[in-house]
């Protein structure tokens, strides 16, 4: 059996999306291995271009579970610039609807059928409570499948940017870091 313990590191930010100044950039996701769930749902980071910051220790951890020799952890991340203002403090009610969401997606199509990309757009789906997510900015979309075997210690960069040649017009340009660790 591997232990594994997926965590992020940091955001960069080459080039924020909003034009006039700072991002509020946050992750939605979700993580499935073993016998273990894991709703992802980061709290939004201010953050400018040619900045580089950490994630609240509260939202840091993406998963933490031991897989059977075989098995992956399947999942994915979205990144959203928040434009439109949310209820954090619904944060605990967001976190148990990305659960029962995934879960539901899971029992549906079986643990070993379930494709990455179902699991996060299930993530996505929980995420709804927070109505305004259609009104946010859709920075980058990855999908996850990560293997008990490999380095103990493995750090994945995921780059997600838009580039337009016409003045004035959104842009972005961020990368993730996030570590894995097999024990």
């Amino acid at each position: 059996m591997t232990r594994i313990r997926i965590e992020l590191i940091d955001v960069y930010c080459a080039d924020t999306e909003d034009i006039t100044g700072a991002d509020e950039f946050y992750l939605v996701g979700a993580l499935v291995g073993g016998d273990v769930t894991k709703a992802i749902l980061t709290r939004p980071i201010k953050i400018n271009d040619k900045q580089r910051k950490q994630f609240n220790p509260q939202d840091s951890v993406l998963f933490d579970g031991n897989l059977l020799p075989g098995q992956v952890i399947k999942g994915g991340l979205k990144a959203y610039d928040e434009d439109a203002g949310k209820d954090w403090s619904k944060y605990g009610d967001t976190i148990t609807a990305i659960s029962s969401m995934v879960s539901s997606a899971i029992s549906a199509a079986g643990p070993y059928g379930v494709l990455a990309g179902t699991i996060l757009s299930a993530a996505t789906t929980g995420v709804g409570i927070l109505a305004s997510l259609d009104k946010d900015d859709l920075l980058g979309a990855c999908e996850l499948e990560i293997s008990a075997v490999g380095p103990a210690n493995e750090v994945r960069e995921w780059k997600m940017s838009k580039k337009n040649t016409f003045v004035g017009w959104s842009t972005w340009d961020y990368t993730v870091r996030f570590m894995i660790s097999r024990s």
